[in-house]
């Protein structure tokens, strides 16, 4: 399967070259939405943000007719741990994958990863991609963490995640 991607969210430093390369053309089959929260002072004003930018990716996501893979690259300042922003991007990923069933009438997988530890922007387009080439299913709705994703691909990690 040759997917087709399509990125559109904020731009995140030292990745963004990176992953604006990603983008291919044709109908996207999957979205990679960027949140960069790094400027945000306190645990409470990323999690507020992370909720403001619910809309516009819904609005975005639901417009690609084809898509069934949604994948949210999330990073936020080093001194807010990830712990502290798993329970949103969680609640995210659920959100987003009901809303996008419910609006589509099809199955679409949403993954939330937390990437603001990452070092290795090719491992981590490398999952992106991975995810990207398969059909929707095997995910469903998850947040995850660099480090869970880091030697494995999203799909391993998120049926990790479940047990």
């Amino acid at each position: 399967m040759n997917p087709r991607i399509a990125v559109a969210g904020d731009r995140p430093e030292p990745m963004a070259a990176a992953i604006e390369a990603l983008a291919t053309d044709g109908e996207p089959t999957c979205l990679v939405w960027t949140v960069d929260l790094e400027s945000e002072p306190t645990v409470r004003r990323s999690r507020t943000e992370l909720k403001q930018r619910y809309e516009s990716l819904l609005a975005h996501a639901s417009g690609l007719a084809a898509l069934r893979n949604l994948v949210v690259l999330l990073r936020h300042a080093d001194r807010i741990p990830e712990r502290k922003m798993h329970a949103a991007a969680a609640a995210l990923a659920t959100r987003l994958h009901a809303d996008l069933e419910r609006a589509r009438g099809r199955y679409v997988d949403v993954a939330v990863v937390d990437i603001s530890s990452c070092t290795d922007t090719r491992r981590l387009l490398d999952r992106v991609e991975e995810v990207a080439g398969t059909a929707a299913g095997p995910v469903g709705n998850v947040a995850l963490t660099w480090h869970e994703i880091r030697d494995r691909s999203i799909h391993a990690a998120a049926a990790a995640s479940q047990f």
